[in-house]
């Protein structure tokens, strides 16, 4: 038998001392092996996987990029075809990158490598009309000469950002008209198009052989496999290297146990003292989390009164805690709830260790009243409470604003005019609208659960109604529109059109169908009175004397032309079609923008073309052209015309023939002074007197004498000379300046004075100054003409300009005359109508033409203080 020395002695030996260390170092070697072990075997595994994923995801990506080559093969088989133009390109295109996260824009180029067509219209980089440039040009003309869709090489944008282009050559037949581009974003690509378990499991890298373009995580794992995949037709390829997060915390973890189980042997050797020091972290720890919970936490006395509460409640009420402290719960509820929860309170105190949650409304310092959701714990040996809350009120609004937006959409539902109703997988009706019930007559409890054939199908079509429902249930088309014959309750019969859709869950997946029914009765009936009024409007079109057409505005097809358009405008190859639109009729709806004047030289005649919006049968807007033959009109207005510059030269030999004797009175004043000069001069000459030095003087009055006399007539032969309307850019000063050396004769003669008041400064106008100066001359004489009856102190008349607009200059003339009465100023300005015994009644009425002629306007008014106010306008020369 061992002895207690053995002991004593095997204690006290080395081999002893170390078995602990050893079996520790022994159990670290033995979890090594195991470890290095087990991460050979995942290693292998790890490539496995990796090499069927890669196939998989290689697969996808395939089959993905191919459905973005088919989808740019139709919309350019669609531009080939001219199906679709530059509006549905863009439409269709946003459509289709609405659903391609991956691809910034898709682009339509011609043969001439210019834009025609961006999707969506707001890219940046990119406008209509400009040119391809860099490698895209390159892919373009291999994708030409190719005959096949092509990927470009990547290329990097001035951001920094990498993109790589998908071309697809456009043809009719085989004839080359341009190309659909898909702009690819590097980024996005590596995000969307791999598989998503795929990108989760895999760190991704796409390179083009020399360097990386993009990845989808900042940092790349530590492991050394990877896997690539090539994207045909380019130099890029995607990396997948495996991600060992997961697994690295498994080894972590391993490690950690093994860590553990070598310290829990040490941890036996631990005092007391270091227990007492974890309980009493224990107890800090859980102060902290006592202090630190978003819960309202907080101990109650049986009845009601608070004895601790936490930083949450204290934060919750917006009480300070002293004041909480030693005051009932109950003061704080709402008064409604005060007396319940009193009860409740007493209850649970009474059913011992049985726990309470209920639902109160708290009112805290800002008069808010929050919901709290509390959970009651009694202690009934203590005869206290513990009470844990928590505020809801952000919850019970939700829920409050769900049950509104549920109702609102209920409502909104129920209010359609269109019917709604889905069918499961089976075809077995599961929901129908208030307005589908009404279209039909028939009530939801009668539709409900029903197999088709469905009720308020036509017998007669049924079949037909048969073949749709089987194409839709067989999901042949994911979406479908087709109209029939349906049957209401009552046996009436509506023409219906339904539009199909398949019905998604909130998983994704299909659980029926949805169709959308709306009863196209009357517009049918509004369709075929339509075409009634058509036909009725082309039987008045035929009966005019006038060449309509009607052309269809965006593809300018010519749709309807009656007999004068064929006569007058058609050719002869173009008499029997009525689905072109020749380059005369085109250029014509072209220019139609107002109706206006033009000639056509082939007839030799004026015509008025005249552009009026139509809606054609088929609902699309239309352009009618309606050419009139004005060619008598026209040649009346130009006789009319020049019958009016003839009266306008007439007037003006009337009103110098009225001045004859006044301008000859004004011309014997100079002449009679050239006379006595002259006599005064001979006759010192012939009494030897005469003197150089005496002579000049004289010789210059005589000068000054003759050029007076010179500028009457010249004044007069201007104005009375006939010429062609010229306008010019002219100063209205010297207009005035020229009418005033004429009419101040007159002005002297009647005992007038002419005041001329001129705004400064003035700009230029646009006139015929001889014309003008008709104007003036004609109005100043009228106008003092018209003071004659007042005394000779009082003729005064007034010329006053000044500038209305940035476009218009005004000139008033005022008289102090007898006015014009109200019941002729109506007729005033007309042709042959005068005051005066021994007018014409011409002078007013050429006035107002040339005033119009130069686009302004001729108007007259009472003076305030008596008299008269004929106000003219004249547009401003603008260069």
């Amino acid at each position: 038998m061992r002895t207690q020395r053995f002991y004593q002695s095997l204690k006290r030996s080395r081999f002893y001392r170390l078995m602990p260390n050893s079996t520790i170092v022994l159990f670290f070697l033995t979890m090594a092996v195991m470890l290095w072990t087990l991460d050979a075997r995942e290693n292998e595994q790890m490539r496995i996987d990796l090499a069927k994923d890669t196939l998989w995801a290689e697969q996808t990506l395939r089959l993905r990029l191919d459905e973005h080559k088919d989808e740019l093969s139709r919309l350019a088989r669609d531009i080939g075809r001219e199906a679709i133009d530059e509006g549905d390109f863009l439409i269709q295109a946003s459509q289709f990158l609405a659903n391609t996260p991956e691809m910034s824009a898709v682009l339509w180029v011609d043969n001439s490598f210019i834009l025609r067509g961006i999707a969506p219209y707001e890219e940046s980089e990119l406008t209509v009309g400009s040119s391809l440039s860099g490698v895209a040009v390159s892919a373009y003309q291999r994708a030409r000469n190719e005959g096949r869709s092509v990927m470009s090489q990547p290329y990097q944008l001035a951001s920094g950002e990498w993109r790589f282009d998908l071309m697809v050559p456009v043809f009719r037949d085989t004839q080359f008209l341009g190309m659909v581009v898909g702009i690819y974003q590097a980024g996005a690509f590596i995000r969307r198009v791999p598989p998503s378990w795929f990108a989760e499991k895999y760190y991704l890298e796409l390179d083009n052989g020399q360097q990386v373009l993009v990845r989808n995580v900042q940092s790349a794992p530590s492991s050394s496999l990877s896997q690539a995949i090539a994207l045909s037709g380019t130099s890029l390829r995607l990396l997948a290297r495996p991600v060992r997060g997961n697994n690295e915390k498994g080894r972590l973890l391993q490690l950690g146990l093994i860590v553990g189980l070598s310290l829990l042997t040490l941890l036996s050797l631990l005092s007391l003292s270091r227990h007492i020091r974890r309980r009493v972290a224990a107890e800090r720890e859980r102060d902290r989390v006592y202090n630190l919970s978003r819960e309202w936490l907080g101990v109650l006395r049986e009845d009601g009164y608070l004895l601790h509460v936490n930083p949450a409640f204290v934060h919750g009420l917006g009480y300070p805690v002293e004041q909480l402290l030693g005051t009932s719960i109950l003061n704080y509820l709402h008064p409604d709830e005060r007396e319940s929860t009193r009860q409740l309170l007493h209850q649970v105190i009474e059913a011992g260790s049985v726990d309470r949650y209920v639902e109160t409304r708290v009112i805290n310092h800002q008069q808010q009243v929050r919901a709290i959701a509390w959970a009651m714990s009694p202690l009934s040996d203590a005869g206290v409470v513990y009470l844990s809350g928590r505020d809801i009120t952000m919850e019970k609004q939700a829920s409050q604003a769900l049950r509104h937006e549920y109702m609102f959409r209920k409502a909104m539902e129920d209010s359609l005019m269109v019917g709604i109703r889905a069918i499961a997988l089976d075809g077995r009706i599961t929901y129908v609208n208030p307005a589908f019930c009404r279209i039909t007559g028939f009530e939801e409890a009668e539709l409900i659960g029903l197999m088709p054939p469905y009720p308020y199908w036509s017998p007669d079509i049924a079949h037909h109604n048969f073949d749709v429902l089987r194409q839709t249930l067989s999901g042949e088309q994911s979406q479908q529109l087709f109209e029939s014959v349906m049957q209401r309750k009552n046996g009436e019969s509506f023409y219906a059109q339904l539009l199909i859709s398949p019905l998604i869950d909130a998983d994704g997946e299909q659980t029926g169908w949805m169709a959308a029914l709306t009863d196209m009765t009357e517009k049918r009936q509004a369709q075929q009175m339509l075409e009634a009024a058509n036909e009725r409007f082309i039987a008045v079109i035929e009966g005019l004397d006038a060449a309509v057409a009607v052309v269809r505005q965006e593809s300018q097809q010519l749709l309807f032309c009656n007999h004068r358009y064929r006569e007058w405008l058609a050719a002869p190859d173009a008499v029997d079609s009525s689905d072109c639109c020749d380059l005369r009729l085109y250029r014509l709806s072209q220019q139609a923008s107002a109706d206006q004047e033009i000639w056509l030289d082939d007839l030799q005649r004026w015509f008025l073309l005249r552009s009026r919006p139509v809606r054609w049968v088929d609902s699309d807007m239309a352009q009618m052209l309606i050419l009139t033959d004005i060619t008598e009109q026209h040649d009346a207005e130009q006789r009319y015309q020049e019958q009016i510059a003839k009266l306008q030269a007439t007037s003006r030999l009337i009103t110098m023939g009225e001045m004859a004797s006044t301008l000859a009175h004004e011309l014997n004043q100079p002449l009679s002074a050239i006379a006595n000069y002259q006599a005064g001069c001979v006759e010192r000459l012939r009494q030897g007197r005469a003197t150089p030095e005496s002579l000049i003087p004289v010789m210059e009055k005589i000068t000054a004498q003759a050029e007076r006399a010179g500028k009457i007539v010249r004044r007069v032969r201007e104005f009375v000379k006939q010429s062609e309307p010229v306008r010019k850019p002219c100063q209205l000063g010297d207009i005035i300046e020229a009418s005033l050396a004429i009419a101040e004769i007159e002005a002297r003669r009647l005992g007038s004075v002419i005041n001329v008041h001129l705004a400064t400064p003035l700009p230029q106008v646009h006139v015929d100054p001889i014309l003008i100066e008709q104007v003036l001359l004609n109005l100043i004489k009228n106008g003092m003409e018209a003071m004659q009856q007042l005394p000779v102190a009082q003729r005064e008349l007034q010329i006053s300009v000044q500038r209305t607009s940035h476009k218009r200059i005004e000139v008033a003339i005022v008289d102090r005359g007898h006015g014009v009465p109200d019941d002729i100023k109506s007729q005033l300005f007309d042709a042959f109508f005068t005051t005066k015994t021994e007018g014409m009644g011409m002078g007013l009425n050429i006035c107002r033409t040339i005033v119009e002629f130069h686009q302004g306007q001729l108007s007259v008014e009472d003076h305030p203080l008596g008299g008269t106010i004929f106000r003219f306008t004249l547009p401003v020369y603008e260069a």
